[in-house]
């Protein structure tokens, strides 16, 4: 707004509002305006929370799947694995490997 339009308006509401109450109006207004100031501060900064937000669970989920082939290891297939890996490589029958694990009671 320019300063032509806010005399203007300044008029108007002299005229439709009275001289009398002018000034509360003014006041009010302008407590309309700062609230609505802060409103809109507040819903910016809860959207870049919510941006910083995405991003932090993008980061989580390129790390879940990784963390999900850890969990997911069997090391008793991987040493068997291994073990039959070798005759293999260097053309031997391959040999019977038996991974012996604890009793759970």
């Amino acid at each position: 707004m320019g300063m032509g339009e806010l005399v203007l308006l300044a008029l108007v509401g002299f005229f439709v509002i009275g001289p009398e109450r002018l000034p509360g109006a003014i006041r009010s207004l302008a407590s309309v305006a700062t609230r609505a100031k802060e409103y809109a501060a507040s819903v910016r900064e809860q959207v870049d929370s919510a941006a910083d937000l995405a991003e932090v669970r993008r980061q989580l989920d390129e790390l879940r799947e990784p963390l999900a082939e850890i969990r997911s290891a069997d090391p008793r297939r991987a040493v068997r694995d291994a073990f039959r890996e070798v005759p293999e490589a260097v053309g031997q029958p391959e040999p019977r490997v038996r991974v012996r694990t604890r009793s759970r009671i």
